[in-house]
Order: C-alpha cells, then structure tokens, then sequence
C-alpha cells in the first residue's frame, strides 16, 4: 500500500512540475508576443483585426494565461508582427531610392 501512495504521489509531483513548465512557457511566449507589439508602437486592437482573434484572447495570451488554441494564435500573432515590420521595411527601402514622394 505504502508504495502506490509513493508512486501516485511521485506521478502527482512530476505532472505538477510539467504543468508549471508549460505555464512559464506560455508565459515568456506572451511576453515576447506583449514586447514586439509594443515595439512596433501596435495596439491590441489593431493584432485582433489582423488576425481575428479577440483582445480578451490576445489579453490572455499576453499574460500567458490559458488560452484555447494558443499555438495557433501565437502564430498568427507572429505572422502579423513580421508582415508590419516587413511592411514598414519595404517603405523605407522605397522611400530610399527616391520611388516615393
């Protein structure tokens, strides 16, 4: 009896550990996701229009709260962020060889 309640309670504590793992994880994402938003001077408004997700969500997300589908998100969110920095790259480089006013 003595060694289920140890092997039950050393399963318990390796699941708790892998759960708060996964939690900092989500967590650093969000505040990567939360950083280059802000960065490119991005509001959450303007991600939850490119994207179609929600600020709830995107709020969430950034506070590395539980969020269904967060993987994708994450993607989709990444996605925008590098098609704004792409876009606002190519605007430079337009505006340097004189193609603009």
């Amino acid at each position: 009896m003595r060694n289920n309640f140890m092997d039950i309670a050393e399963e318990s504590k390796g699941k708790l550990g892998q759960l708060q793992r996964t939690r900092q994880k989500w967590n650093e994402e969000g505040q990567r996701l939360l950083q280059w938003r802000e960065s490119l001077g991005l509001t959450r408004a303007f991600i939850a229009q490119e994207t179609g997700v929600s600020p709830g969500r995107l709020t969430r997300l950034e506070q590395g709260d539980p969020v269904k589908e967060a993987s994708l998100i994450c993607k989709v969110y990444t996605l925008t962020l590098e098609k704004v920095e792409m876009l606002r790259a190519l605007d430079k480089l337009v505006e340097s060889i004189g193609i603009r006013k």
